[in-house]
């Protein structure tokens, strides 16, 4: 539930009018609010989105005619390709086109009470929630990355979360009390219980452990600075309780796009704030990621612009590095959804590159793109 107050029948029409702008995520907050608390009870309206969503998943898409564009083009295209073929080339199912808005209808997306890092992770959840309700039976059979199959991989993910979860409240255990302190034990856990299960308990499963999660986070966030502490997960160099919960975001976004790819779906590109945090998030890592390549920035500096929706521009120095006060040593920039592929391990470097505008040092701009994906998992 939204929490808005309930539209007078006068506003229909201009709720009504902002159905477009608000599946962009192009609406105020107090409008969105509102269109959330409206598509609860009004069916036209409900119909109406259902019926636009197939042209705001196609925002997501390069033209047909933009990889002939020249490389000097003010940004490079998009590449995404969640429209592509199933498995066997065989094309998408036209009912996959509205799977994500049909439960976004039911459930709205989180309100916008909900603080500004988390709300990226609430989002892929509703998004990946709704692609597993359209599955059939057979689908959930379907492999994906690492050979496992859709079960398997939304397995993965609880795994992950249940991590998470339990390093900031060790009451939070969720659904189940699988061993393993590392990702990949949790995950071999995780993955060998949900050989014998069927979707419809994967999917319980992998919901109520997100939703956990979720409820840790909302009510950790209500502690001061508490998106800034440090927390280790698994082992790991600790990371603010932020970066854990857009890192969470960004590997549900994209195995959701696995699934998609595979059984021929299609989904809407990332919020514009999703991909800020989550493109921000994969900046912040290069220069540790190029440092574990062997090609570590030195005394260099990086100019890194990431252009579209959710872009920014960034000066990377190797930690502790002062800047020099000359002009970077190269530049590069390239589409924020494609850096997100990138660091996804989604996207070739060398395909990257060549939707890339650099300038300066080519060695150091084609070894950032080589390190992007360093800290990808399965």
């Amino acid at each position: 539930m939204s929490g808005a107050p309930r539209p007078a029948p006068h506003e229909h029409a201009a709720l009504r009018a902002l159905l477009g702008a608000w599946l962009l995520d192009a609406c105020s907050d107090q409008e969105s609010a509102a269109v959330a608390a409206h598509l609860e009870d009004c069916a036209p309206c409900a119909a109406e989105v259902r019926y636009l969503y197939p042209a705001t998943a196609a925002l997501a898409e390069p033209s047909p005619h933009e990889d002939a564009a020249p490389r000097g083009a003010t940004a490079p295209p998009p590449h995404d390709g969640t429209a592509a073929a199933g498995a066997a080339g065989s094309p998408p199912r036209p009912s996959g086109d509205r799977v994500t808005v049909l439960a976004f209808a039911r459930r709205p997306p989180a309100p916008r009470a909900v603080p500004p890092h988390i709300r990226p992770y609430t989002d892929q959840v509703a998004t990946l929630d709704a692609v597993l309700r359209d599955l059939t039976a057979e689908e959930w059979d379907t492999l994906t990355v690492e050979g496992w199959t859709v079960g398997q991989l939304v397995a993965h993910l609880a795994a992950t979360d249940s991590l998470l979860t339990e390093a900031l409240d060790a009451g939070a255990r969720g659904p189940l009390d699988l061993p393993g302190d590392t990702v990949p034990a949790r995950t071999r856990a995780w993955t060998s219980w949900a050989v014998e299960r069927s979707p419809r308990s994967i999917h319980a499963a992998w919901r109520a452990q997100a939703d956990a999660l979720r409820a840790v986070l909302l009510g950790e966030a209500a502690l001061p600075a508490e998106a800034e502490r440090p927390l280790s997960l698994a082992g790991d160099p600790p990371l603010p309780v932020a970066h854990h919960t857009t890192a969470r975001a960004f590997e549900t976004w994209i195995h959701t796009r696995d699934i998609a790819l595979r059984t021929g779906r299609r989904l809407p590109p990332p919020t514009t704030r999703s991909l800020s945090l989550m493109s921000d998030f994969g900046v912040r890592l290069l220069p540790l990621a190029m440092r574990m390549r062997g090609t570590p920035l030195g005394r260099r500096v990086l100019r890194l612009e990431l252009t579209g929706r959710g872009g920014d521009t960034w000066l990377l120095t190797d930690p502790g590095q002062v800047p020099p006060t000359g002009p970077p040593d190269a530049r590069l920039a390239l589409d924020a959804m494609e850096f997100c592929l990138l660091t996804g391990d989604r996207l070739a470097p060398a395909e990257a590159a060549a939707r890339t505008r650099v300038s300066g040092d080519a060695d150091l701009a084609e070894a950032a793109l080589a390190a992007a994906s360093a800290f990808a998992g399965p």
